[in-house]
């Protein structure tokens, strides 16, 4: 098929323009109660009845007159006559004069006469007889009859979406059905290579995430969701979805198939079928989005990577949808933070998703392909098009994705199952971002992480025997102001099939072999060993690798690792104990690794630091560790870096 150009990107204001202009209008209808949390109220709802509907005790006690209650104290108690007792529920009547009092429950219905509700605390019986000994005013311990709510009384708005806490008042006045709008929205997914979750996963393909990430974000403006499932790259597949869905829905939303690729095809058959009001808009992610309409139904092309999609569907199709079902506005949660690291933008107007800890605003973007983006991210922020530089400090303003959990530590380096017990154990929220330790390095220098797990080994040339753990690197790299804290050791080795012959490294050539990425420590490690068994035999290192099929491969973790020799794909893989032990690999041990954490010292005193050291060096963590790591006599070892 022909190649298609964008056709001129619309400003961003503007795509905002042509969205807000479209029509769509919901239809009206009854749901159960039971069902309505979510929706959006149709109709004001007034209430036909008082609540509480009669006055009401909210304490256990006594109901009495105040005015028999004046005179009394602990020292000269009031009698009053006992004439029974009223419990919750109770549709008894009962009138109390002067000198009695009824018994009664929190909850239960206060009879005649009475105005006050004396606690049991301050009261003793004897005799038929209850004893004041501490004097209440009129109206004390009673909820009035239409304290709560007014009969006649406005108690929700049309437009206002139901929560827990609107479900709960529409039950207290006795509402069985609620009006509520439905606005069906179609979504469909586009793409060859989508499979939906549940479904195996053949080589080349990918999860279908954008289906259910934007029917969530469908539901939660409100609207009332429809997925009309994957639809391949074929014309005539995607017209006849397309087609359906405009029979059914008063809007559509579409992901994939609008940039101007070969297989994409979405534009051109809105073209056709209908009109293409835009394509294309001026930011950042999300430049490949069509707007049109087909047969008076719009219709929104977003792009097919998933944090592109969910981006521009909160900052452009949301709003949308909330002011066509008549919502009230939904709050736009902002947090102010300090950058905590330069950024470069590429004069388009930007959304960056960003994470937040401790008031430090950090890019959570790993590409707009990656939904961890948004995973990792607790909001973003909006670059306009004139700034092309934003420096470590700025004070930025985060839009957040709602309620957020916003972590203790950001955490870089070298992946670990240790780190999982150490964020169990100490009741601290990491987020992780492992990165290799080349990649923790760099992020501790950078100020965008405030511990990196690292374990990369090295020889000073002075020290050939002996392998250093992390000081070189840290010296070489010129790190300062901070502190590596030792962590614990790891076994590593190979990693083969239970019936494999490999048993050890001199077993390598010609063996298929899967290694780790370039600036692992694993790698460095692997390499480090090679060249001590080349020494040992007087053989040339390099001759000896180039033996090994496969040697210059780098998975970027040790599930690439295992996943590798388990399908037969390599013979052998390099890794920590623990990796082979949950893939039911034969393990063969070359060395024992540190793995040790560097840390800011700026960060160092903080509660959470604290609390993540203090958690490292305790004896529960010690026994918790998974096979193959282990604590020694150096672990919370601290070594400052002027």
């Amino acid at each position: 098929m022909k190649r298609k150009e964008f056709r001129e990107l619309v400003p961003v204001e503007e795509a905002r323009r042509i969205i807000n202009s479209l029509r769509i209008r919901p239809e009206k209808e009854s749901s159960a109660l039971e069902n309505a949390y979510g929706k959006i109220l149709a109709e004001e709802i007034v209430t036909e009845i008082n609540v509480p509907p009669f006055p009401r005790a909210t304490m256990d006690g006594y109901a009495v007159r105040a005015e028999d209650t004046y005179a009394c104290s602990e020292t000269k108690p009031v009698k009053l006559k006992l004439l029974g007792s009223i419990p919750a529920g109770s549709d008894a009547r009962f009138t109390v004069s002067a000198g009695e009092a009824m018994e009664i429950a929190t909850g239960a219905p206060i009879p005649e006469g009475a105005d006050a509700v004396v606690m049991v605390e301050y009261s003793s019986e004897e005799n038929g007889n209850v004893f004041i000994s501490r004097p209440v005013t009129g109206g004390e311990n009673v909820m009035k009859a239409g304290s709560d709510i007014l009969k006649g009384e406005r108690v929700l708005r049309k437009g206002r979406k139901l929560g827990t806490r609107e479900i709960g008042v529409l039950a207290s006045i006795g509402k069985k059905e609620v009006p509520v709008f439905r606005l069906p929205v179609g979504i469909i997914s586009t793409g060859n290579e989508l499979v939906t979750p549940g479904e195996k996963l053949a080589s080349g393909k990918v999860y279908d995430a954008n289906s259910y990430t934007l029917y969530a974000g469908v539901q939660e403006c409100g609207a009332f969701p429809l997925l009309y499932g994957v639809v391949k790259d074929d014309e005539i597949v995607m017209r006849k979805a397309l087609e359906t869905a405009v029979s059914e829905c008063a809007l559509i939303l579409t992901s994939g198939s609008t940039s101007s690729g070969a297989g994409d095809v979405m534009y051109r058959i809105i073209d056709e079928a209908g009109e293409t009001l835009a394509h294309g808009i001026n930011i950042k992610p999300g430049k490949p989005v069509v707007i049109g309409i087909v047969k008076g139904v719009p219709i929104i092309g977003l792009p097919g990577n998933p944090s592109s999609a969910l981006l521009i569907f909160n900052e452009f199709v949301a709003p949308f949808l909330r002011k066509s079902l008549g919502a009230e506005a939904g709050i736009r949660r902002t947090e102010a933070g300090i950058l905590g690291t330069t950024l470069r933008s590429e004069g388009r107007q930007q959304l960056l998703p960003v994470g937040l800890v401790r008031g430090r605003v950090y890019p959570a973007d790993r590409g707009s392909g990656a939904i961890t983006s948004l995973s990792e991210a607790d909001g973003f922020i909006e670059i306009p098009p004139e700034t092309e530089f934003m420096e470590t400090g700025t004070a930025v303003e985060v839009t957040l994705f709602g309620e957020v959990e916003k972590p203790d530590l950001l955490i870089a380096g070298g992946f670990c199952p240790g780190i999982d017990v150490l964020e169990d154990l100490s009741g601290l929220r990491f987020r992780t971002r492992y990165t290799g330790s080349s990649g923790g390095f760099s992020a501790i220098a950078a100020g965008t992480a405030d511990i990196a797990g690292v374990n990369m080994p090295s020889k000073r040339p002075e020290e050939q025997k002996e392998i250093l753990y992390n000081i070189p690197t840290i010296e070489n790299a010129g790190l300062s102001e901070v502190v590596l804290v030792k962590g614990y050791r790891r076994e590593v080795g190979l990693l083969v099939q239970q019936d494999s012959e490999i048993s050890g490294l001199e077993a390598l050539p010609g063996k298929k072999l899967i290694n780790r990425n370039r600036g692992s420590g694993t790698r460095a490690l692997l390499e480090l060993k090679i060249e001590e068994l080349a020494g040992r035999r007087g053989i040339n290192k390099k001759e000896f690798t180039d033996s090994i099929p496969g040697y210059g491969s780098g998975a970027k973790s040790e599930v690439a690792v295992c996943e590798a020799v388990l399908s037969g794909k390599a013979d052998a893989g390099v890794g920590i104990r623990n990796c082979a032990e949950k893939n039911n690999l034969k393990f063969i041990k070359f060395a024992e690794e540190e793995y040790d954490f560097l840390i800011r010292k700026e960060v160092l005193d903080t509660p959470e630091v604290k609390k993540f050291l203090q958690t490292l060096g305790s004896a529960e963590f010690a026994s918790k560790l998974p096979i193959g790591l282990q604590v020694y006599e150096r672990t919370g070892e601290m070594i400052f870096f002027e």
